[in-house]
């Protein structure tokens, strides 16, 4: 019996362009672009900033100083920040809806910069200061409990910190490897392609589960 949801945020709830990043900071670096990429992605930083294994100080200074010379914090941010174009009003509607029949939780690789956007978009464009509490039963964020999908550990934290049976789960996420983790566990994984509405694949979803409750 299905009792409780756990969604991604990412493009999943949130709409994404995740290739800003690199769109921009080759603005801001330039022709010492390539350098910078090279150096960056032979390193462990963006995986260390969203399990909380460094700050938010040591990671922009890091990128910043990536290729000389340096780019401006500043452009850093505005660059680390530009993937994110809209969370519309009807999706969170639809978490209010579902909270009144199931328990829903929120499971996000994310880092301090980006939750602090986040938080910062929903005040400005829905006036919501509450989002974590009003939405959802629990927020599971990767920096904030130093662990990040795909790990198992991330899936076995969350079931047993909000006392959950993985069966009565249902993980949407828009990565095949997280799926796949969840499922490992137990857990309902369904995959959520990008730029498809997630209300209409909660909806069908919720419908085979009806389905299969009545044979």
């Amino acid at each position: 019996m299905l009792k409780n949801l756990i969604f991604d945020f990412g493009n999943v709830l949130f709409d994404l362009d995740l290739g800003q990043i690199e769109k921009k900071l080759a603005t801001a670096f330039g022709e010492n672009f390539e350098q910078a990429k090279a150096k960056l992605y032979g390193t462990r930083i963006f995986e260390l900033y969203e399990i909380g294994g460094i700050s938010t100080e040591e990671f922009v200074e890091t990128i910043r100083h990536a290729a000389s010379p340096p780019i401006s914090p500043d452009e850093v941010v505005a660059a680390w920040n530009g993937i994110f174009l809209d969370f519309p009003k009807h999706r969170l509607e639809m978490l209010l809806r579902l909270r009144e029949r199931f328990s829903v939780f929120l499971l996000s690789n994310i880092n301090e910069l980006h939750e602090k956007y986040v938080a910062d978009f929903l005040r400005r464009e829905h006036g919501i200061e509450d989002f974590e509490t009003k939405y959802f039963d629990g927020v599971y964020y990767s920096h904030l409990i130093r662990l990040r999908k795909p790990d198992r550990e991330i899936f076995e934290y969350v079931l047993a910190d909000a006392e959950l049976v993985a069966e009565e789960c249902v993980f949407f996420d828009d990565l095949p490897e997280n799926v796949e983790a969840a499922r490992r566990v137990g857990i309902r994984g369904i995959l959520h392609p990008v730029g498809f509405e997630i209300m209409e694949n909660v909806q069908r979803t919720l419908e085979i589960d009806k389905i299969m409750e009545h044979r």
